[in-house]
C-alpha cells in the first residue's frame, strides 16, 4: 500500500492504525495455532502415557470451547483422596480471559493434589455440566463427599445436578 500510494502520508490512515490491524490478524491466527498446538501436545501425552485423559469440545464456529485433561498420577490421587474436591473458576489471568480451573484434593499428608485441569469458554450451566461430567468420566464416575467452590449460580446448578449426593460448600 505504501508503495502504491508513494508514502505513508498518502495511505489515508495513520501508521499506528495499520500496525493495530495487522496485530489483530496475527492474534486471530495465534488463537487457532495455540489451540492446535495445545491439542497436539495433549495428544502426544496421550500417546506416551497409558492413563492420560483429555477431552475437548468446540463451539458453533468450530473453535475450541472447553478442554479438560488429567494425567495418570492425578487419576491415582483422585482414587485415593476423593473425599473433598475443591475448584475455583475465578482465575482468568490468561491470554484469552477464559476460566482456568484446577480440580484439587488433599492427600493424607495435607498436601494438595491436582486431579484435573480445565480451560473453558464461559461460566454458564452448560459449560459447568460439560466439565463436571467430563471429570466424572475421566475418574470412573466416583463421586465426592464434599465439594468446595466459590459462589457461582451456574456452577451450583451443575453441581446439584451431577453430584446430588455430595455436600456442596461455598468458601467466601
Amino acid at each position: 500500500m505504501v508503495n502504491q500510494k508513494e508514502g505513508y502520508s498518502k495511505i489515508g490512515f495513520p501508521h499506528k492504525d495499520m500496525y493495530n490491524r495487522i496485530d489483530v490478524k496475527i492474534q486471530d491466527k495465534s488463537f487457532e495455532s495455540d489451540s492446535h498446538a495445545a491439542l497436539m501436545y495433549l495428544q502426544s501425552k496421550a500417546n506416551s502415557e497409558t492413563n492420560f485423559y483429555c477431552k475437548f469440545n468446540t463451539d458453533e464456529r468450530d473453535r475450541l470451547a472447553n478442554i479438560f485433561w488429567r494425567d495418570t498420577h492425578s487419576l491415582f490421587e483422585y482414587q485415593c483422596f476423593r473425599d473433598v474436591l475443591v475448584f475455583d473458576s475465578t482465575y482468568k489471568e490468561n491470554a484469552y480471559a477464559k476460566p482456568l480451573v484446577f480440580f484439587i484434593s488433599v492427600n493424607n499428608h495435607r498436601e494438595t493434589c491436582v486431579t484435573g485441569i480445565t480451560l473453558f469458554s464461559n461460566e454458564i450451566v452448560q459449560s459447568y455440566r460439560w466439565v463436571l461430567n467430563t471429570l466424572m468420566d475421566s475418574m470412573g464416575h466416583k463421586h465426592h463427599i464434599f465439594i468446595l467452590t466459590n459462589i457461582n449460580e451456574a456452577m451450583q446448578q451443575a453441581i446439584d445436578e451431577i453430584f446430588p449426593n455430595s455436600q456442596h460448600m461455598i468458601c467466601g
